[in-house]
């Protein structure tokens, strides 16, 4: 089983435009991940996709941005509950080949509704 370290920012529930940042620590040399990106929702949260800007920075100071547009299910089984966590699948295999601090910058493209917090699962594979 793939170990995971989820780390998130809090974002505007009603108009989630700007960017959020998140940190992840290495403290491995050369691991390798599946990525993905999570967002806590809410109910009124009704995207079925969100056009992305991912910018990461390396500890040693490289610096890489796509825009990327991932495809969104939420379902809501149980009608008491009144947010969920959503996974979207990022990337697979990325090679983390330093220890130290990579920063994640996640800005969607048009406002949101119903997001509360955004980031990214680091899976460390085995």
């Amino acid at each position: 089983m793939a170990e995971c370290n989820v780390v998130m920012a809090d974002v505007d529930i009603d108009d989630w435009s700007d960017e959020a940042t998140i940190s992840y620590i290495n403290q491995e040399d050369a691991t390798d991940y599946d990525l993905n990106i999570t967002l806590h929702v809410n109910r009124r949260f009704k995207a079925h996709e969100l056009e992305l800007e991912i910018t990461t920075m390396t500890p040693d100071s490289l610096r890489y941005s796509e825009r990327v547009t991932l495809p969104v299910n939420v379902t809501w089984d149980n009608p008491s509950v009144a947010t969920c966590d959503v996974e979207l699948p990022y990337r697979q295999n990325v090679h983390l080949r330093r220890k130290g601090v990579y920063n994640m910058v996640i800005t969607p493209q048009q406002s949101v509704v119903g997001v509360e917090a955004a980031g990214v699962n680091f899976q460390k594979k085995r």
